[in-house]
């Protein structure tokens, strides 16, 4: 299958899934009855994008396997509000879970430590971290802030960049150029150091701060690009690969604790499911994103990277401080000495 197809069915099978549902669970419960347990779970991606169509798709098998007993309403498309409001929803046990995507630092700064510039170098070395003891450190820390992760993370990608105003084919391209990135301080560390000017707004205003010209350039996986459409306010394309970024599935600590046992299981089992195949999902999708992109009038062209590199000996020792010498140590485990 050629890479633009395979984007393609990506991209369409939100309608596929939402059609082959209607089929499977036609027999569930759709209304409540006395004694059904409600949730909501809010996402601030697309509605077509892989995260909402796993996410639609494990409520729905949740909900015929436990009878109706559980049933979860799926918000896509900040439905709900930014990732950052969403977050502090579930910390405050109004909302009952939600798929976070890089907004969880300010809170846990270990949780951006998979996203560190430069280290893995694809996203199976991250999964295996993630899944191992390096995962279980940062799930401790999110556990300590009143958030339930769950155990398989979801996939993003690796980030390239994308400007409005010329390509990026060395770091001096980077002087001064106004660049979107999460809202984390770490990232916003990077882009300082490379001489960048970066300007942190959640996902929900990505589009809106790159049409109105507030920044210059964002950060983001291949895929995404495609999925918000991002192409239409963007003209250059440079690989460069920097760093990985992924999704979170969490719930509230104190809804999931009141959720009984055998309910916690299926959800358990269930989300596990809708992670693996939404990894599988966003590496076809960022597999053929190039051709799509480029089709859409995009400029595409490597970058030299040698120079994004060079300073990361200070950067990475300030962030070991920050981390802590046992998350550094865990991360090193598994990709080398970095400091």
């Amino acid at each position: 299958m050629r890479n633009s197809s395979i984007v393609t069915t990506a991209l369409s099978r939100r309608r596929f899934i939402g059609g082959t549902a209607a089929v499977v669970f036609a027999g569930a419960s759709t209304g409540a009855r006395a004694g059904d347990i409600r949730w909501r779970l809010g996402s601030s991606q697309p509605l077509d994008s892989p995260n909402v169509i796993r996410l639609k798709e494990m409520a729905d098998r949740i909900r015929a396997e436990t009878g109706g007993r559980l049933q979860i309403e799926v918000f896509g498309d900040g439905a709900l509000g930014s990732d950052s409001a969403m977050l502090g929803m579930v910390q405050k046990n109004e909302l009952e879970m939600y798929i976070a995507g890089n907004v969880l630092g300010p809170l846990v700064p270990v949780t951006e430590m998979p996203g560190l510039p430069f280290t893995f170098k694809n996203s199976d070395e991250v999964f295996a971290a993630l899944d191992a003891e390096l995962g279980d450190y940062i799930r401790a820390e999110l556990l300590a802030k009143g958030i339930y992760q769950f155990r398989y993370g979801w996939d993003n990608g690796f980030h390239h960049l994308t400007t409005s105003t010329k390509p990026i084919r060395t770091v001096d391209d980077l002087a001064g150029m106004k660049i979107r990135t999460p809202v984390q301080k770490m990232t916003v560390d990077f882009f300082e150091t490379l001489g960048a000017k970066p300007m942190t707004f959640t996902l929900n205003k990505l589009y809106e701060v790159l049409k109105d010209k507030t920044c210059d350039a964002q950060t983001d996986p291949l895929g995404l690009v495609i999925l918000m459409k991002l192409y239409e306010v963007q003209t250059y394309l440079s690989l460069t690969n920097h760093w990985w970024s992924g999704f979170t599935l969490t719930a509230s600590v104190e809804a999931w604790k009141t959720l009984p046992s055998d309910l916690q299981q299926v959800v358990e089992k269930h989300a596990k499911a809708a992670a693996l195949a939404q990894r599988q999902d966003i590496a076809k999708l960022n597999a053929g994103a190039v051709e799509v992109l480029r089709s859409k009038g995009m400029i595409v062209n490597e970058c030299d990277t040698s120079g994004f590199k060079k300073p990361l000996a200070t950067f990475y020792a300030r962030w070991k401080e920050i981390y802590g010498a046992k998350a550094w140590s865990l991360l090193e485990a598994r990709v080398g000495k970095l400091v």
